[in-house]
């Protein structure tokens, strides 16, 4: 981008040199991982007004499966993130998932032990991405 300070505004010159954003390839992982999170907050939202669903003879009720699709994303993002040779982005989206794993685990198989590590390894994977971002900056 030029370096004007008065706000942004539209400069061609920004755009040279295959700048475009029009012509970039979309990265797929956080898109999956955004939609991921979208089904996963719609049937946690859900869950006080749907009964719980019934997979291979259990009850479950939404807010689990939700936890679960949370995890899945995280877990698919951070491959795609790793194949792309974004290690620690993918390490950090990994540990999520397995954060989120831990915690439906805990909540199952009324696990104490589950939900500590599990919140616990969702808080060290939130801290990490935002020393990332910082160091990013």
């Amino acid at each position: 981008m030029s370096d004007r300070d008065d706000g942004y505004r539209f400069y061609p010159e920004d755009f040279e040199n295959g700048n475009d954003p029009t012509q970039r390839e979309l990265d797929s992982a956080p898109l999956i991982i955004v939609a991921c999170l979208g089904v996963g907050l719609v049937l946690f939202l859900a869950d006080p007004l749907v009964d719980p669903i019934t997979v291979s003879g259990t009850a479950v009720e939404l807010g689990v499966l939700a936890a679960v699709v949370f995890a899945v994303g995280l877990f698919v993002g951070s491959g795609i993130y790793i194949r792309k040779g974004k290690r620690r982005l993918g390490l950090v989206h990994a540990a999520g998932s397995l954060g989120w794993l831990l915690l439906v685990v805990g909540t199952a198989f009324s696990n104490r032990t589950a939900l500590v590590a599990g919140g616990g390894v969702l808080l060290l994977g939130a801290l990490s991405l935002v020393v990332m971002t910082w160091r990013s900056t």
